[in-house]
């Protein structure tokens, strides 16, 4: 069986797996604890100076050297690229009307929008519907885990790096150059470059806003990444075979005697 093809069935049985064990609470009580504060305050420090002092001045250069312009047609191009990512999961929340409308949005944008530089999918009825594989997990009630702070990415949790390492792979940068190793790595390298500095340049200025306003900056960030999780809804919850069956004991006082 094809190593790609058994990575698929894995990730849905564990899926599965984890919906059958739900047990009615997407937020956990203990979560909201953040366990591993001590751990993640370190990290999230190490990924300040990353962000202040190598990618933010990256951003700040590739703003420099473009125009408005020009960065709307490259997040353009980069946000096409991810329309079959969305597709893959809307198909997996069984909405198959959106998986069809962002396979439509794909098909038109990279042919009549250039690539996606230009977003004319909305003339033909078909407006952004991004979502996730993280999304995906959740729809199925798999529980988010507890809050997590990785290198260099920043705020998540073992349910949002599962969902971005599937994400990764459906992206189809990794089939298209998946079997020419000549081109393998500078393409994927290069994109991710791109990416990445195009994330930056359009969060760079929000991020300074919200660390000059913040008493705690890292609980600030922490707070709006749950906030941001909770629009995820849990919505295949696993269907109890419960019964009620209502007994009546009380006797009836009316006897004539």
């Amino acid at each position: 069986m094809n190593k790609h093809l058994k990575y698929v069935i894995g990730c849905a049985t564990l899926l599965m797996l984890n919906a059958c064990a739900f047990d009615g609470q997407l937020q956990r009580p203990e979560v909201d604890a953040d366990p591993y504060e001590a751990v993640n305050r370190k990290i999230f420090a190490f990924n300040e100076g990353f962000y202040e002092n190598v990618m933010f001045p990256i951003a700040r250069g590739y703003r420099k050297i473009t125009t408005p312009f020009v960065r709307e047609r490259i997040n353009g191009v980069v946000s096409n690229l991810q329309e079959p990512v969305s597709a893959v999961n809307h198909l997996l929340q069984l909405e198959f009307v959106d998986s069809l409308k962002s396979v439509g949005r794909f098909a038109i944008n990279t042919t009549m929008g250039l690539g996606g530089m230009f977003d004319v999918a909305p003339a033909w009825k078909l407006d952004p519907n991004k979502t996730s594989f993280n999304e995906t997990l959740a729809s199925w009630c798999v529980p988010e885990g507890p809050y997590i702070v990785v290198p260099f990415l920043g705020a998540s949790s073992p349910r949002g790096i599962t969902g971005s390492v599937v994400d990764a792979v459906a992206d189809p940068v990794y089939w298209v150059t998946y079997n020419d190793a000549n081109i393998r790595d500078k393409i994927r390298y290069s994109y991710a470059a791109v990416k990445y500095t195009a994330v930056a340049e359009a969060y760079m200025d929000i991020y300074d806003d919200l660390k000059r306003n913040s008493v705690d900056f890292y609980s600030t960030m922490r707070s709006a990444y749950r906030q941001n999780q909770q629009k995820y809804k849990c919505r295949f919850a696993p269907q109890t075979d419960s019964h009620s069956y209502d007994f009546d004991f009380d006797v009836e006082e009316d006897m004539t005697e």
